[in-house]
């Protein structure tokens, strides 16, 4: 007699955990919709690179000119990239640890802080990872206030409960594009017991301005249970290569390394994330773009008398009279992929990434006749 996976309790447990839905490949739009010309804003990629030194770097990788070659495995744990990462960011090398993108990062501590169950804290409207990995590796979600303009801090401390083990803050916040400011960091940093992990995920820092942003990193050595992310999805523009790093103590750092799958970054990702994390000059080039782009996009949505929110990041939240999965599927047929927000709790907001001036006006081209009088 065959069992059904749902009847068992663990797979009738998963059954109940959302699935991530990501953005619409180009291709999977092309194939179903026989479309030509599409633009890309939903998945906050950056449209100005990569650099011609990482692609340089990665075909002498390929061409076997550089290091061992594809044949052979990468070094495990990075050792030379994290190497990179402990020069720009002046710490010790055993304080940073790799992952397959920062979300692997977010898995890895989920499954490390729930080996007895327990519980996490994560502000509403944050990204959708912080939830699937507490409840795939056994935790409880614990959701405290936010809203489309604001992070809580205080009401995360208030939300905290005797088997909470983790509390994850987006940094600025994904799909909110809000940050807390310095004073309300160092509450919840200073606030929060001990013996729970504080997960920062800065995937979009590098987009802020560097004498103003609060950064988490700031507070490593005075919180022991802190553990700090960055991609090099975003600001470095290498999202197909996936791959990320964390920051703490040593002392998870160890413990981070027993969940960690071995060889879970590959030769190219650490090849061109060696380039990428040194390159300044880039990382100030795209952030003055996604200032101008910023600012471009606001104007246009005054004169539609368009709703945003978010000033953190490289991409918008859009809050319109259309339901967000009826505009998303318009301006899915006029060749423009953006992202519906329903799946967060945000049932009109469609987020918007910042691409280079012929794609937002592209954006503009489709959306005005869906907004006008609908904003």
């Amino acid at each position: 007699m065959n069992t059904l996976l749902s009847s068992l309790p663990s797979f009738e447990r998963l059954g109940r955990i959302p699935l991530y839905i990501p953005g619409k490949p180009i291709q999977e739009v092309q194939r179903e919709l026989g479309l030509t010309s599409i633009v890309k804003l939903a998945s906050n990629e950056n449209p100005w690179g990569p650099t011609e030194a990482v692609k340089a770097r990665v075909a002498a990788v390929v061409a076997g000119t550089d290091v061992e070659g594809l044949g052979l495995y990468p070094v495990s744990d990075g050792w030379y990239l994290r190497q990179r990462i402990a020069q720009r960011k002046g710490l010790p090398p055993d304080r940073i640890v790799l992952g397959n993108g920062s979300s692997e990062i977010l898995e890895m501590v989920a499954k490390a802080a729930f080996l007895e169950g327990g519980s996490a804290v994560v502000p509403k409207h944050s990204f959708a990872i912080y939830g699937i990995a507490t409840q795939t590796a056994g935790g409880r979600l614990i959701e405290s206030r936010a809203s489309t303009t604001e992070l809580d801090a205080d009401d995360i401390l208030r939300r905290v409960e005797p088997d909470t083990r983790l509390v994850y803050l987006g940094h600025p916040n994904n799909p909110t594009g809000v940050r807390l400011e310095r004073a309300a960091l160092e509450r919840l940093v200073r606030g929060l017991r001990e013996d729970i992990i504080l997960v920062v995920d800065q995937a979009y820092a590098e987009y802020e301005e560097p004498g103003e942003y609060p950064d988490a990193a700031g507070y490593l050595d005075e919180r022991p249970n802190l553990l700090v992310l960055h991609t090099f999805s975003k600001i470095h523009c290498l999202a197909g290569m996936r791959i990320g790093y964390g920051m703490g103590s040593k002392e998870i750092m160890q413990y981070l390394e027993r969940v960690r799958s071995p060889f879970n970054t590959n030769l190219l990702a650490q090849a061109a994330a060696e380039v990428a994390v040194q390159d300044l000059a880039f990382e100030a080039f795209s952030r003055q773009k996604n200032r101008e782009a910023r600012a471009a996009f606001g104007t246009e949505a005054a004169r539609h008398r368009c709703r945003l929110s978010g000033t953190s990041g490289n991409f918008i939240l859009l809050e319109s009279a259309y339901p967000a999965a009826e505009l998303f599927q318009e301006l899915l047929k006029r060749g423009v992929i953006v992202r519906p927000m329903q799946g967060y709790g945000l049932p009109n907001h469609i987020r918007v990434s910042f691409g280079k001036p012929e794609e937002m006006e592209a954006f503009w081209r489709a959306a005005a006749p869906l907004l006008d009088g609908g904003c």
